[in-house]
């Protein structure tokens, strides 16, 4: 478990301390919410009968299914595909690739080389 993790145990939600320090605690069966130390490791935050509803926070593993709409932000690290869709600015960051097909439009930078083609 890591902190903020929720479980159930005997119609109660618990939810594994943010405290790096007692955290820790919250894989150890002794400090598990049926353990005797439970109150260590984790907060009893509510009651509960079935199961619980989704959270509004993401989930630390990604889903099997893509979803149908693409998300509002960006994710943090770049993708290992390139999008099939180019977007609508130019980015700050110049392409570790070269295009195959020379652009249209002059460089605003000239290079430091100079160029073995014409």
């Amino acid at each position: 478990y890591v902190p903020g993790t929720r479980v159930s145990y005997n119609n109660y939600v618990f939810e594994c301390k943010s405290d790096i320090h007692y955290s820790k605690f919250c894989k150890q069966a002794a400090y598990s919410p049926s353990g005797i130390y439970w109150s260590l490791a984790w907060n009893k935050i509510a009651w509960c009968e079935g199961t619980m509803a989704p959270t509004s926070t993401p989930s630390a593993e990604p889903s099997l299914t893509p979803s149908a709409e693409p998300s509002l932000k960006p994710s943090a690290s770049p993708s290992d595909e390139p999008s099939l869709k180019p977007s609508a600015s130019p980015s700050d960051e110049p392409s570790l690739k070269p295009s195959a097909a020379p652009s249209d439009e002059p460089s605003l930078k000239p290079s430091a080389e100079p160029s073995l083609e014409p």
